[in-house]
C-alpha cells in the first residue's frame, strides 16, 4: 500500500512585525502535519543589502584615482561565508549571511594564492572582470597566449599571469605599467580569487516552501531546503544541507547525499543515488529509461530498465543533460566528473573519475572511460567501447573504436591529433589533387609522358 503524502502551505504570520518572509527550519519533516500552516520568517536573517554608497566611498578611497565613480552592481561575498569550490569540503552553508566585502589588496590576494607581486602591492581590488572590461578596481587573468595582446590596452588594476610572463613583450603605449601576480597556474589562482571576492550563488534557508509534496516515508534532513512545487517520493532520503529548488522531482527510493544542490526542474528517477556535493543544473534528468528495445519480427519491444544511476561525490551535471539508468546494474559517473549542458550518457556507461565532458557530448550505452578524460563539444562515442585514461578528444570527433590511454585525438573517424591535422589539410586540397590526377591520366592516354 502506498504511503501517505504530506502537503505544506506557508502563510505569513509576521505581517506588521517588521520581520522578513521566509520559512521555518525543520527539525524533521515529520514534525509538520499535512496542510499545516507554517509561520513565515527567515531564522537566518535577511540577506545583506547591496553595498552602500558610504561603504563604496570608503573602499574607493583606497583605490586608484582612476577608479570608476559608480558603485559596483552587487556585493562580493567572502568565500568563507559560502561554499568551497565543491571539489572537497564545504566552508559552510550558502545561505549563511555575509558582511559586505570592501576588497583585498594585491598583496593579500598574492599571499592567498601563493603568487608574487610585480607592481603596486597595496592597490585595493574590489571585483573580478575580463581583460577588456576591467577597470582599476578590478582583477583579471591571462592563461591563454591568444589573449596576451589585450594586456597592452587593459585598464585592470591587476592581472594574474604565469611565472614566465615577460613585461618587456608588452607595449602599453604610454599607459602605466601593469601590476601583476605571477603564479604557477594563473587560471586556478584566478578561480580562488573569484571565490574569495565573490563567493558562490547564495542558496535559500532551510525549510519547506509551499506547495511542496513530500511522502510520509521520505526522510528529509532538518537543514535541507525544499522549494515550492517540489515532489519527494516514497522512501526518498534527502541528506543534510541539500537544496531542492522549485519544481524538482525526486522519485521513490532515490537517495541524495549531503549538500547536493538541485536547480529548478531537475529530475531524479526512482532508486538513483547521488553522492555528496552533487550539483544538478536546471532540467537535468538522472535515471530515465535507457534506450533498450528487442526487435522481433519487425516490432520493437521495450526492455525494462531495472538498474539505476549512481553519481559519486562532487559530480556536476549541466542543464538539460540526461543520464540513462542501466538495463541491469548501474550507470556510474565517478567522483569529480563534470558534465556540460545537453550531454547524453547511455545506459550502463561507466564514466571515470575527474572527466570533463563538454556540451552536447553523446556516449552510447555500455561505454567506459578512464580517469581525467576530456571530450570537447559534440563528441560522439559509439557503444561498448573503452576510452583510456588521460585521453583528450577534439570537438565534433567521432569515436568508433577503443582508444588507448594518454592520447590526443580528433576527427571522424578519430585519429591521433597530429596525423588528423595532416589528413584534413590534404582533404581540403582534394579538388586540386583530383584535377592534377585527371591531367596526368589524359597525358598518359595521349602518350605524352615526356618530362621537363
Amino acid at each position: 500500500m502506498a504511503g501517505k503524502v504530506k502537503r505544506w502551505k506557508v502563510e505569513d504570520k509576521t505581517a506588521g512585525s517588521g520581520k522578513g518572509k521566509g520559512t521555518t527550519p525543520m527539525s524533521s519533516h515529520k514534525d509538520l502535519k499535512p496542510n499545516q500552516t507554517v509561520a513565515a520568517g527567515n531564522p537566518l536573517g535577511d540577506p545583506p543589502a547591496p553595498l552602500s554608497q558610504l561603504a563604496w566611498e570608503e573602499a574607493k578611497a583606497h583605490a586608484d584615482e582612476e577608479h570608476r565613480s559608480e558603485p559596483p552592481p552587487g556585493v562580493a561575498q567572502a568565500a568563507a561565508q559560502g561554499h568551497s569550490s565543491r571539489s572537497g569540503s564545504s566552508a559552510g552553508r550558502l545561505d549563511e549571511p555575509a558582511a559586505p566585502v570592501t576588497g583585498k589588496t594585491v598583496a593579500e590576494l598574492a599571499a592567498y594564492v601563493g603568487g608574487q607581486v610585480r607592481g603596486e602591492a597595496q592597490r585595493r581590488i574590489l571585483r573580478c572582470n575580463g581583460l577588456l572590461s576591467a577597470r582599476q578596481a578590478d582583477i583579471s587573468f591571462l592563461s591563454n597566449a591568444k589573449y596576451e595582446k589585450h594586456l597592452a590596452a587593459t585598464e585592470a588594476g591587476c592581472v594574474v599571469v604565469g611565472r614566465d610572463w615577460d613585461a618587456a613583450k608588452i607595449n602599453r603605449g604610454g599607459r602605466g605599467a601593469l601590476t601583476v601576480i605571477q603564479t604557477d597556474d594563473p587560471y586556478y589562482s584566478f578561480q580562488q580569487i573569484v571565490v574569495l571576492l565573490h563567493g558562490f550563488r547564495r542558496q535559500p534557508p532551510a525549510g519547506v516552501t509551499a506547495p511542496a509534496v513530500i511522502a510520509d516515508s521520505a526522510r528529509v534532513a532538518p537543514d535541507a531546503h525544499i522549494g515550492p512545487f517540489v515532489y519527494v517520493g516514497e522512501n526518498v532520503v534527502i541528506g543534510a544541507g541539500c537544496v531542492l529548488h522549485a519544481h524538482v522531482t525526486v522519485l521513490a527510493g532515490a537517495r541524495l547525499g549531503e549538500e547536493c544542490i538541485l536547480y529548478p526542474g531537475a529530475t531524479v528517477y526512482d532508486d538513483c543515488v547521488l553522492g555528496r556535493r552533487v550539483i544538478l543544473q536546471a532540467g537535468a534528468v538522472i535515471g530515465s529509461d535507457g534506450y533498450g528495445f528487442a526487435t522481433h519480427q519487425g516490432v520493437h519491444h521495450k526492455i525494462p530498465q531495472i538498474g539505476n544511476v549512481i553519481l559519486e561525490d562532487d559530480v556536476e551535471v549541466g542543464a538539460n543533460t540526461v543520464i540513462e539508468r542501466a538495463m541491469m546494474e548501474s550507470t556510474v559517473i565517478a567522483r569529480g566528473t563534470k558534465l556540460g549542458n545537453a550531454v547524453v550518457i547511455g545506459h550502463n556507461c561507466r564514466i571515470g573519475e575527474h572527466n570533463l565532458l563538454v556540451s552536447q557530448v553523446g556516449i552510447a550505452g555500455s561505454t567506459s572511460t578512464g580517469h581525467h578524460v576530456v571530450m570537447a563539444g559534440q563528441v560522439g562515442v559509439a557503444g561498448h567501447l573503452h576510452i583510456g585514461e588521460l585521453v583528450r578528444i577534439a570537438a565534433q570527433s567521432g569515436i568508433m573504436a577503443d582508444v588507448a590511454a594518454n592520447q590526443d585525438i580528433g576527427g571522424t573517424p578519430a585519429l591521433e591529433i597530429k596525423h588528423a591535422r595532416r589528413v584534413y589539410f590534404h582533404l581540403s586540397q582534394l579538388p586540386e589533387l583530383v584535377q592534377r590526377v585527371r591531367k596526368l591520366e589524359e597525358a598518359v592516354h595521349r602518350g605524352d609522358t615526356g618530362t621537363r
